[in-house]
């Protein structure tokens, strides 16, 4: 059956969703802040408003990159909320902190909407092929009424009683892949004036008790960052590497908890950005300290 899905946010995991979704057989319309994203991708309808996106759709996908993107297109000028929401779900897939999620979750429905936080894991390969992680969070009758679209999305999901505890889940997720790169890059510093070349570091370590499986997927991607090429797969960026990692960070000082790791990997990718490795793969962050 097909569905009528508006996207707001088409960057590159919310692009992914549309391209899949249309794929698919749906009705997809989408906006996104920078109008050519929307106008590129074939077969979805672009629309001038997160409005005009909640008004022509029974399902909302939100993928936004930050709370700053997201209280703009839930409050600002011509935003969701703007919109009557009566007949709308909303699904909102963005990584947020839990309280920020939750806000968001009691201004839909304080507006007639229903609503599901249901961030992901997983990147863009993932996401165009449907075989992503779903954080569902919210009431068991909502997330039922919203599986239609998930199911076209994720081929496992998760199911927890709040939005909150849904964010929390998808920081959580990320915090130890995070890390692993982080280290995963050390370690090279550990081996490279062995003889050890990045292939075999990343042969060896991939196969032992700490190998991530995000090794293998992201594996030619660290191989070329480490050999001292940029690699131009990029699934994850350092720029949202950097967000979540604020975000782990305020949502522990929000909790009573200093989180050592998390600020320590957050300095690393806040040092990589900072000298214009934003728009890199995580797959880079391995390879940031090997750059001298």
């Amino acid at each position: 059956m097909s569905l009528k899905i508006g996207v707001i946010g088409l960057g590159r995991m919310g692009a992914a969703m549309a391209a899949r979704l249309i794929e698919r057989g749906h009705q997809v319309c989408g906006w996104n802040r920078t109008a050519a994203r929307a106008e590129a991708i074939q077969g979805l309808a672009a629309k001038a408003s997160p409005a005009e996106v909640a008004m022509s759709a029974d399902y909302v996908i939100v993928m936004l990159l930050d709370e700053t993107a997201s209280r703009a297109a839930y409050h600002g000028e011509g935003g969701l909320l703007s919109a009557n929401l009566q007949q709308a779900l909303v699904i909102d897939m963005s990584t947020l902190k839990p309280a920020d999620m939750q806000a968001n979750a009691e201004a839909v429905t304080a507006h007639g909407g229903r609503f599901v936080a249901c961030p992901v894991g997983g990147t863009v390969g993932p996401a165009r092929s449907g075989k992503l992680l779903g954080l569902a969070g919210g009431d068991a009758a909502t997330i039922d009424a919203a599986k239609p679209v998930l199911d076209e999305l994720c081929d496992r999901m998760e199911r927890f009683d709040t939005p909150q505890a849904a964010a929390a889940m998808k920081l959580a997720v990320n915090l130890p892949l995070l890390a692993a790169f982080q280290a995963l890059g050390e370690a090279a510093l550990i081996t490279r004036d062995y003889g050890i070349s990045p292939e075999r570091l990343l042969g060896i370590i991939g196969k032992s008790s700490g190998g991530a499986p995000a090794f293998a997927t992201r594996s030619a991607a660290i191989i070329t960052e480490m050999g001292g090429t940029r690699s131009e797969s990029v699934g994850f960026s350092l720029e949202a590497v950097e967000k979540d990692l604020r975000l782990m960070d305020e949502a522990g000082d929000a909790a009573g908890f200093n989180l050592k790791l998390v600020e320590s990997v957050r300095r690393a990718a806040h040092d990589a950005v900072r000298e214009g490795w934003g728009d890199r793969d995580l797959a880079a962050l391995a390879a940031f300290n090997l750059r001298a």
